[in-house]
């Protein structure tokens, strides 16, 4: 299964100059833990819920610190073709719980974030075929 159906197309973006305090406000006010950081359309980095933490318990003042400066910066990026366990890899070996969905032109197609995954690997298996005489638990025993 590829990822493009699961990608989150509606993405919150700041720019590198924008404050980590603007992009923190804007994160908590959309319910998102995460931001695409854009430069002329195309993304450069990603700044998370986790980065403004990181910064916060330096005793660092949000406003006073640019998203630029904190954005993680090791962009990994994912095209909608991939495929949902190719991309369950990156994020396992990488650490990283979003990765940034760009087209062939690397513009900003959306965010394939850990949530996705979920509901990607929850279709997978409630469309797989059964093995005869398989019980609702996968064992071969019906469980009620």
């Amino acid at each position: 299964m590829e990822i493009a159906p699961l990608i989150t197309r509606a993405v919150l973006t700041v720019e590198e100059s924008d404050t980590l305090q603007d992009a923190a406000e804007w994160m908590m006010e959309r319910g998102v833990g995460s931001a695409v950081v854009l430069r002329e359309g195309k993304p450069t980095g990603i700044v998370t819920d986790r980065d403004t933490l990181r910064i916060v318990a330096q005793g660092v003042d949000g406003s006073a610190v640019t998203v630029g400066d904190c954005l993680t910066r090791k962009l990994v990026t994912a095209t909608p073709t991939m495929e949902v366990l190719d991309a369950a890899r990156i994020m396992r070996e990488k650490g990283f719980r979003h990765l940034v969905v760009v087209n062939e032109a690397g513009a900003l197609e959306g965010l394939f974030s850990m949530r996705d995954l979920v509901v990607g690997l929850l279709q997978e298996r409630d469309t797989a075929p059964r093995a005869e005489g398989a019980g609702t638990d996968g064992t071969g025993s019906a469980t009620e």
